[in-house]
C-alpha cells in the first residue's frame, strides 16, 4: 500500500488531488485542518489529506517481511505520518513481529486475510465518508418538512422563510406561514417588502386567538379575573392598568383584591393605586377570607385579584395558590407571562400553571423584545387565547387591547407601533 500526504486549500480540491495522484481506488486515511506559515493560530488554514492506494498486493503476498528485532511479546511500532514523508508504504507504517511458533507462509496468509478484510472495511466507511462530506459542501443547509406535502421552495434560501425567522418565528411556525402564503400567492418572494410583509401578516393573524373584552363593552355581570404568574412579570402594575382602562372608558365600579402578602412592597403598591383611583382594596391571608372579600364587593361589576409571584418547577406553591383560587368561585385566571422569557420556559410555565384552569394568556414586556415571533410561537404550541399585551410600565397607558391582526402587525414590524389602552 502507498500512501501519501497532500495539502490543499479545501476539501474539494484535495480529492481532486487524491485522485489524480493515486487514482480512483485512492483510499482516504485521515483528514485534518492544519494552519501553516509559522503564526501558530493566526497561520493560514489548509487541508491536510493522508490517502493510500492498495497497490501491486498480489504480487508481495507470498512474500514473508524480514524478521524484527526480537522482543517478549509481539508489538506494534507507531510512526507518524507527515506531509514530507509521501513515500511510505504499508509495511513502514505497521511492523508486525513474524510468530516463529508457526510456518512462515501460514502465518503470512493469516496476517494477508486480516489486513484485507480490514481494508475492505475501512473502503467502505472512507467512500460513505467521502460522499457526506462532498453533499455537505454542494447541498444548501435545507429546513426540515413541517408537514405532509411542504414543497422544495421551503429552504433557507426562500425570501419568505428569511422574514419570518428574522421575525422570531421557530423553523415550524414559519413553515406553516410560508406554506399558507403559498396557496395563497404562487411566488410569495416575486412580491416586494410591503407586500410580503402584508401577505405573511394576513396569514399570521388567521393563526392567532384573542379574547380581551374586558375592556371592550362594558361588563353587564361580574367579572372576576386573576392575574397568576412567574415573579417578575408585573401582574400588580397589569392589573393597575387594567381598572384604569376600565375606569376611563366605563366608570363603573371596581374592586381590587390582593393574596400577594408574601411582598409588602406588592400589597403597598396595590394600595396606592387604589388610593390614586379611589378603588377599595382587601387584603387577603386565607381562601376563607377571599370568599368573604367576594361577598362584600358583589355589587362591583368588575373585580380584580393579584397573586404572588410563584415558580413554576413549586409544585407545593402552585398548590397552595389553586386553594385559593377555586373554580367554584368562578375566577377567570389570566396567565402573564414575560415576552422576554425563552420560548421552551415559557411553554414550560404555562404547563405547570394548568391546574389553575387558565383561561387567558397576557404577554407583558414586549418593548423589552428584539423579536415578537415567539408569541405566535407560544400560542401555536398551546393555543390559549391572548387577552392582554403590555409595553411598559406606565400606568395606564402601556397596554394593548390586541385583536388577531394588531397582533400580527407587531409581529411582522420590526418599529413596532401598538395603539395602547
Amino acid at each position: 500500500m502507498q500512501v501519501k500526504v497532500f495539502e490543499a486549500s479545501d476539501m474539494a480540491s484535495g480529492l481532486k488531488m487524491v485522485k489524480e495522484a493515486l487514482g480512483p481506488d485512492a483510499l482516504i486515511l485521515s483528514t485534518r485542518k492544519v494552519r501553516r506559515g509559522g503564526l501558530g493560530m493566526m497561520g493560514r488554514p489548509i487541508m491536510e489529506i493522508t490517502a493510500a492506494v492498495d497497490t501491486a498486493w498480489n504480487e508481495r503476498s507470498d512474500q514473508v517481511p524480514p524478521p524484527a528485532p526480537k522482543r517478549a511479546k509481539r508489538s506494534r511500532a507507531r510512526l507518524s505520518v507527515r506531509p514530507e514523508d509521501n513515500s511510505l508504504t504499508y509495511d513502514r507504517i505497521w511492523q508486525r513481529q513474524p510468530d516463529t511458533s508457526r510456518p512462515a507462509a501460514a502465518a503470512t496468509e493469516e496476517r494477508g486475510d486480516r489486513i484485507r478484510d480490514e481494508l475492505s472495511e475501512l473502503r467502505s466507511l472512507v467512500q460513505s465518508l467521502s460522499s457526506r462530506l462532498a453533499g455537505m459542501e454542494k447541498a444548501p443547509p435545507a429546513v426540515d418538512r413541517v408537514q405532509a406535502g411542504a414543497g422544495d421552495w421551503a429552504t433557507d434560501n426562500d425570501p419568505v422563510l428569511r422574514l419570518l425567522r428574522a421575525r422570531g418565528l421557530d423553523e415550524q411556525t414559519a413553515g406553516l406561514v410560508a406554506d399558507a402564503a403559498r396557496r395563497e400567492v404562487t411566488d410569495p418572494g416575486a412580491l416586494d417588502h410591503a407586500a410580503l410583509a402584508g401577505l405573511l401578516g394576513r396569514r399570521i393573524a388567521s393563526m392567532l386567538r384573542v379574547d380581551s373584552d374586558i375592556l371592550s363593552v362594558r361588563q353587564t355581570r361580574q367579572r372576576r379575573i386573576s392575574l397568576v404568574g412567574p415573579t417578575g412579570a408585573g401582574k400588580t402594575t397589569t392589573i393597575a392598568k387594567i381598572a384604569a382602562n376600565y375606569l376611563h372608558r366605563f366608570g363603573g365600579r371596581i374592586a381590587l383584591i390582593t393574596i400577594d402578602t408574601y411582598r409588602i412592597a406588592a400589597v403597598e403598591q396595590l394600595k396606592v393605586y387604589g388610593e390614586i383611583m379611589r378603588l377599595p382594596v382587601e387584603v387577603v391571608i386565607r381562601p376563607s377570607q377571599l370568599r368573604q372579600a367576594l361577598r362584600t364587593h358583589r355589587n362591583c361589576e368588575l373585580i380584580l385579584i393579584d397573586t404572588a409571584g410563584r415558580s413554576p418547577r413549586n409544585d407545593h406553591e402552585l398548590q397552595e395558590m389553586a386553594t385559593f383560587l377555586d373554580p367554584d368561585l368562578g375566577i377567570e385566571n389570566h396567565l402573564l407571562l414575560s415576552a422576554t422569557t425563552r420560548e421552551q420556559e415559557l411553554l414550560a410555565t404555562i404547563e405547570r400553571f394548568r391546574r389553575l384552569e387558565i383561561s387567558r394568556v397576557i404577554f407583558s414586556k414586549i418593548d423589552e423584545c428584539g423579536q415578537l415571533g415567539v408569541l405566535l410561537n407560544v400560542h401555536r404550541a398551546d393555543g390559549t387565547p391572548v387577552s392582554f399585551i403590555t409595553n411598559g410600565q406606565r400606568v395606564p397607558e402601556d397596554i394593548i387591547v390586541p385583536d388577531p391582526e394588531l397582533l400580527a402587525g407587531l409581529i411582522m414590524n420590526d418599529h413596532r407601533t401598538g395603539s395602547n389602552g
